[in-house]
């Protein structure tokens, strides 16, 4: 897999013993001892500054225009060209469709071929499957009821991504650093690698644009292929 570019063993000190002191205030025979830091991870993460939480499940749905096989939605870019979203989702919840308290959508975009007609195998491609097709859409990270966006320096390196087969399941290995969009302070980083499920419909017909959509409320649905 080629890598894109946008623009862009933890240490544990326990203090143990005794400490005899000859003063004349209080002897302190016990001091509090160092708290152990909580251990780094190294992947499959979502951190937002100096807080992680780790990536439970994964998956990576196509907008449309409804609910499970409704027609997918189109955008159309500044520049005139088509494009059909899809959003790669890690998060931290307790099922695939059960988002927990932190959760990266990353957001990649492909051209629409649209000398096919609607309804045609071909018209839509999934990400980095035909060359030039695949253009970024942007990046975004929830984190404890926060919602940030990357700026436009972040980097996005993609080294895999295998849609799998009917015996094996697909897997992404990325890593995405960047700063907020709004507050270039607080430092993103997500690290995915493993396994993605997929694929999904997210139902996008009242969005108003590529904006991120909330997938609550049975706006995910399993689906089968694109056409």
């Amino acid at each position: 897999m080629k890598k894109m570019f946008l623009s862009l063993a933890t240490i544990a000190f326990v203090a143990a013993g005794s400490l005899t002191v000859t003063s004349c205030g209080d002897d302190d025979s016990n001091p509090t001892p160092t708290p152990t830091p909580t251990p780094t991870l190294t992947k499959n993460f979502i951190q937002v500054n100096n807080d992680q939480e780790e990536i439970t499940y994964s998956l990576y749905a196509v907008h449309r225009d409804g609910t499970g096989s409704a027609p997918i939605k189109e955008y159309t870019l500044q520049d005139g060209t088509v494009v059909a979203a899809f959003e790669f989702i890690s998060h931290n919840g307790d099922a695939v469709t059960t988002f927990g308290t932190a959760e990266t959508w990353t957001t990649l975009l492909t051209k629409v071929d649209t000398s096919i007609p609607v309804g045609t195998a071909g018209r839509y491609v999934l990400p980095f499957t035909t060359e030039g097709s695949t253009l970024l859409g942007g990046f975004s990270t929830t984190f404890n009821d926060t919602d940030y966006s990357y700026a436009a320096e972040a980097e996005f390196d993609v080294v895999d991504l295998n849609y799998g087969s009917e015996t094996e399941p697909a897997t992404m290995t990325y890593t995405l650093s960047g700063t907020d969009a709004d507050d270039t302070s607080i430092m993103l980083k997500t690290n995915l690698e493993g396994e993605i499920d997929g694929l999904y419909s997210l139902n996008a017909s009242s969005a108003k644009g590529l904006g991120r959509i909330n997938p609550k409320n049975g706006q995910l649905t399993k689906i089968k292929s694109l056409n």
